[in-house]
């Protein structure tokens, strides 16, 4: 992996479950780790989803392959919550691929 191609900043979100006054299991999500990361578009498009219009976009995420990083993870970039996918490590190149799809809220 080529340093300068890691120009972009990324959070790593972790989830934490949490029981309310009611009972109930609450997961919410809490920083992790800050890392710096190279990011391609890897596709988009406009689907129906339960009578409603979605716009599903993917995008793949390449940090060095020391991050701590595992699929229930949320990646936090330009203020848009990414869900991963899978991970996948390259050792030959010293890093790992995330493919991931933008969480519509």
């Amino acid at each position: 992996m080529q340093a300068g191609k890691l120009n972009k900043v990324i959070q790593i979100l972790t989830p934490t479950t949490t029981i309310n006054e009611y009972g109930e299991q609450v997961q919410s999500y809490k920083f992790k780790k800050e890392t710096r990361a190279s990011v391609d578009y890897a596709g988009g498009g406009r689907e129906i989803s339960n009578d409603e219009i979605v716009y599903s976009y993917n995008k793949d995420f390449k940090v060095r392959i020391y991050v701590d990083v595992v699929e229930t993870d949320i990646i936090q970039y330009n203020n848009k919550k990414w869900r991963i996918i899978s991970i996948e490590p390259i050792p030959e190149w010293q890093e790992k691929r995330i493919q991931t799809e933008l969480i519509n809220e």
